[in-house]
């Protein structure tokens, strides 16, 4: 019975030994299953992080080699760009010179310059840099060829010099006329339609110049802007304008009009002001010239005439 007893319990223990080693291999096997795992899933990211990196990298190179090679483009088209004859003496003389401005049996048949560190640099300066109370015809700063509007400044010239014969645009016979503007860039010749001429006016603070306001207060004194009201207040054409949204067009900030918003905007309220209808609509994208100059018919007046580039 002893032996057989004995017999019994050798085998429980060999069972459980079994049994044990059995758990245990299958508790390595599934450690060792799940390192393969992870180390696999490490692999995994490693190689898409590698991947990744190289994707940006090829980017990165992709889209510098566009940028090179756009600014050798434009560096070449640049290169073999030559300013039109007409500019071959006069660029000679300065070289800031940037367009030229006709308007056909008129008095306004000039060059235009763009001084873009000093706008009013012109003012009261020849082409060639002399004293010049006429001065010369300016580009309003911050102008770039793409924003869609070039606005020119000049003087309201008694003798009718630079820009004092632009108020003839007044009349619709004259304007109508009249109708085509001519402003080259230095390579390309063209031609603007009349959208419209208005009469505007501008606060204090935008005074152009120091010479403005000594101008203002020289046609105060001369008695060149007529008095009304009770108080001696000066007409205001913006009174109605105001009193509806508390604001005034200033045209003369919307020289940038490749936002959607700003073009529609400016058009609308160029043709809103306009004093007679030119038959001409702005659709988006256009081109404007708008040329502008000081009028006595109020307090800071101006007088505007804009145009739409033709379309060819």
């Amino acid at each position: 019975m002893l032996s057989e007893r004995t017999g019994h319990l050798f085998k429980d223990r060999i069972i459980r030994i079994f049994i044990i080693m059995m758990c245990s291999c299958l508790v390595a096997g599934c450690g060792f299953r799940e390192r393969v795992r992870q180390r696999r899933e490490a692999e995994a990211r490693q190689q898409a992080e590698a991947e990744e990196r190289a994707r940006k990298k090829a980017e990165r190179e992709a889209e510098e080699k566009r940028k090179k090679e756009e600014e050798e483009r434009k560096k070449k088209e640049l290169e073999a760009l030559k300013p039109l004859a007409k500019y071959n003496e006069v660029l000679k003389i300065n070289p800031y010179v940037a367009g030229w401005l006709k308007i056909d049996d008129s008095v306004i048949d000039e060059p235009v310059v763009y001084t873009p560190g000093d706008q009013n640099y012109f003012l009261h300066r020849a082409l060639d840099g002399s004293d010049e109370s006429k001065g010369t015809l300016f580009i309003a700063i911050n102008w770039r060829d793409e924003n869609n509007n070039t606005l020119i400044y000049g003087h309201n010239m008694k003798d009718g010099t630079a820009f004092g014969s632009l108020s003839k645009f007044a009349d619709p016979s004259y304007g109508l006329s009249h109708n085509i503007l001519h402003f080259d860039t230095l390579y390309e010749e063209r031609d603007y339609e009349l959208y419209a001429a208005f009469y505007s006016q501008i606060d204090d603070e935008d005074l152009e110049t120091e010479e403005d306001a000594a101008a203002l207060e020289a046609a105060l004194e001369e008695g060149e802007i007529e008095l009304s009201g009770e108080k001696g207040q000066y007409y205001d054409i913006f009174e109605e304008e105001r009193a509806n949204d508390n604001g005034r067009f200033r045209y003369y900030y919307f020289t940038d009009l490749s936002n959607r918003d700003d073009f529609e905007y400016f058009a609308k309220n160029v043709k809103e002001r306009a004093i007679y209808d030119t038959g001409i609509e702005a659709e988006w994208g256009d081109e404007f010239v708008t040329l502008s100059t000081c009028s006595y018919h109020v307090r800071n007046g101006r007088f505007v005439v804009v145009g739409i580039r033709k379309k060819q």
